[in-house]
């Protein structure tokens, strides 16, 4: 028996995919994000003067409102996640697509190292973003990036958080750098751990 399932010939397969009896199928990871860009506190050339980028199915997520998700591969999209842990957690993310604000933009965000806290409302990790508009991969210095969980949404597979990041910069452009703005804010579900 598998899964609780007699073992039966390959003709039999399809009546017991019909009656329940299959391997389950994981669903595909999902999620969105809305995306502050703004030029740094104190000195650094951002090439964004201020702008926000929503990946979402439509609507991208705030601290009020989860939005509507893309599933990895609608739309173009890319979804990849990792949320581990129970009582402190780790997390990666992965969040690429083409943003229905004007002018509609590539973006792609990637949360590295990601850590929540024991108290499973704070955290840090390092993010690496990149826009059409500011032409490069700028990243924040590694765990320099604060998140705080909405609501009571973290558990092994998905995360609902605000990031703000002080400083991301390109490395292959000295003297360019900006901020991940503290409206920020990213779900993500289906992922590695749930």
């Amino acid at each position: 028996m598998m899964n609780g399932c007699p073992r039966w010939s390959v003709l039999t397969l399809p009546l017991l995919a019909a009656l329940g009896c299959s391997d389950p199928v994981p669903r595909p990871a999902q999620g969105n994000l809305t995306l502050s860009i703004q030029p740094p506190t104190g000195t650094g050339n951002c090439p964004v003067p201020g702008s926000t980028y929503v990946i979402g199915n439509p609507k991208g997520p705030n601290t009020a409102s989860a939005g509507d998700r893309l599933i990895d591969g609608d739309h173009g999209a890319t979804i990849k996640c990792s949320v581990q842990g129970s009582s402190t957690f780790t997390f990666t993310g992965t969040i690429k697509g083409i943003t229905d604000t004007t002018p509609s933009s590539k973006v792609s965000f990637q949360i590295l190292s990601g850590s929540i806290n024991m108290d499973q409302m704070t955290g840090t990790a390092t993010v690496a973003v990149t826009t059409n508009e500011l032409g490069g991969n700028f990243t924040s210095p590694t765990g320099d990036c604060k998140v705080s969980i909405v609501g009571n949404n973290v558990k092994g597979g998905s995360i609902w958080a605000t990031i703000t990041c002080p400083n991301i910069s390109d490395p292959s452009s000295p003297g360019k750098a900006c901020k991940v703005g503290d409206t920020t804010t990213f779900v993500l579900e289906n992922c590695d751990g749930s």
